[in-house]
């Protein structure tokens, strides 16, 4: 890690009035964002001293993890903030106070933005993204920016810039990609929680990966205004760019949260949620309340999506999830939707035919900056017709209304996120019921949803044969997020909420 990245944790923040009996490590872990807001908003802790916890383990982790690669210098303003308003007798919104990172292919008003990319360096967007300033707005404090791999294309969080992000569950393993730093940091007790993105798998991924809980929004409910590769505004103050609507990044992806508790999922929702006047492609649908009942729940699961084994600890893991449901009366069958056994080609297929136009207009002239990795694959694809692209769309439209038509009877789905638990980036293929996977192919169950656009939560429901995590994909149908959400608290209710890393202590070499 290029530790220059970081500035000095803020000594100006008075730690003295903080109570470190009450907290303490394990509860600096396992608090989730209600809790931390509750407790700002009582008087039973400031903004401020919240904050300070936050940065004295951002100093204590950081340099063994790499997960955070700039520090916000206005935080403690923010918190500060935060704490005239409560003395006040006001709050800010219903993450008052809550200290958050985001991932650094989002757009940071005044604060470096990157990408992980040589190419924007020293990147300062005049702008915050819209789904930052949301969160902003409803209060949370900007703890800073996290590592992802380059343009956000790799399942391994590592760039030319920062290096790689490691797991705190086991520092020779990987934290997921690409929103791996945001994984790390809230899975360690550096963030309450982390925004990213997800497009392929990069915040079902991560989660998995660290024994988080995560949502990928209905595509379309969240505006990607903000989200890199995008060409900055040559005009100093000029207002981000509308993201692309005929993108198969924004029409594919979206805006992502990982955290540690299904409640935090939901209460995210409801602040990001809803249109901004300038993403072409958000919609104005209502989300309505939390669901409170399973009423009404058809689940189907299934071990892979049809095309690349799953070890069987991690399909134990999700049929354990479906007899969880069954038991608590949710009708569930085993059984794999027709057509998704094509998902995963499908979206290669897409986004192969489209490549990556941001990308190579904000490389143009200077190829040369890019990762090697990056570089390499970018240069040597082989060019796509409009015709193309279109032949890969109809095929993703075809695949979709299939597994809707399946979904009239199995509103709910469940199914592995990957292959296998965090793995050393190291390996480059997995021998798995005879054969052998190679790295690149790991997450093919979660290439299979997104095509779809559906909204998907991942919770873990237990842990691997190596005592890693395990989470499962809970998918719903488009805009039924909250129905997602409900089947995932109940998963959550019954395997426990996220538990700090315990295959071996954070303080330990990892060697």
């Amino acid at each position: 890690m290029n530790n220059t990245a970081l500035p000095p944790t803020q000594a100006s923040v008075d730690k003295a009035s903080i109570d470190t009996a009450a907290l303490n490590t394990e509860q600096l872990t396992r608090r989730s964002v209600t809790e931390w807001a509750n407790a700002m908003r009582e008087g039973r802790l400031t903004a401020t001293e919240c904050l300070a916890l936050h940065l004295d383990r951002i100093a204590r982790e950081n340099p063994r993890l790499n997960a955070i690669v700039t520090l916000n210098p206005l935080a403690t303003e923010e918190a500060a903030a935060a704490d005239r308003a409560a003395a006040a007798g006001r709050s800010l919104g219903p993450l008052h106070g809550v200290p958050f990172t985001v991932k650094d292919t989002l757009a940071t008003k005044g604060l470096r933005t990157t990408a992980g990319s040589p190419l924007l360096s020293d990147y300062v967007p005049a702008e915050s993204a819209t789904a930052v300033r949301r969160l902003q707005e409803a209060g949370a404090v900007l703890l800073g920016k996290t590592n992802c791999s380059e343009f956000a294309v790799e399942t391994h969080t590592r760039n030319p810039l920062f290096g790689d992000t490691w797991n705190p569950w086991d520092t020779r393993l990987t934290s997921g990609g690409s929103t791996g730093g945001d994984s790390a940091a809230v899975a360690s007790g550096m963030s309450a929680f982390g925004l990213g993105t997800d497009f392929g798998g990069s915040i079902r991924w991560p989660a998995h990966c660290t024994g988080l809980t995560s949502l990928r929004p209905t595509v379309g409910l969240v505006p990607e205004t903000g989200l890199l590769p995008y060409v900055p505004p040559a005009a100093a103050g000029a207002s981000l760019p509308a993201p692309n609507s005929m993108s198969a990044l924004h029409r594919l992806g979206t805006v992502a949260w990982l955290a540690r508790s299904v409640d935090d999922l939901g209460l995210l929702l409801g602040v990001l949620a809803g249109t901004d006047g300038v993403d072409p492609s958000t919609v104005p649908v209502p989300l309505g309340g939390p669901v409170d009942s399973l009423a009404g729940i058809n689940c189907a699961w299934f071990e892979d999506e049809g095309t690349h084994p799953v070890r069987d600890d991690l399909v134990a893991a999700v049929q354990s999830a479906a007899e969880a449901l069954q038991a608590l009366g949710v009708p569930t069958t085993r059984g794999r939707p027709p057509g998704i056994e094509q998902a995963a080609a499908a979206f290669v297929a897409l986004r192969t035919a489209e490549g990556m136009p941001e990308v190579l207009e904000l490389a143009s002239g200077r190829e040369d900056g890019l990762g090697s990795n990056l570089r390499s694959s970018l240069l040597g694809a082989a060019p796509s017709t409009v015709a193309d692209y279109r032949k890969a769309a109809a095929e993703r439209d075809a695949i979709r209304a299939q597994v809707l038509g399946f979904m009239e009877q199995h509103n709910i789905l469940l199914l592995p996120v990957a292959s296998v638990p965090a793995a050393d980036p190291r390996t480059a293929t997995f021998n798995i019921s005879g054969k052998d996977i190679p790295w690149t192919e790991l997450g093919s169950c979660c290439r299979a949803i997104s095509i779809l656009g559906f909204p998907v939560a991942v919770v873990p429901c237990g842990l691997s044969s190596e005592g890693l995590p395990v989470g499962v994909q809970v998918v719903g149908r488009p805009y039924r997020d909250r129905e997602v959400l409900a089947v995932a608290a109940a998963l959550e209710r019954e395997f426990g909420r996220f538990s700090p890393p315990r295959f071996r202590s954070l303080s330990e070499s990892s060697a």
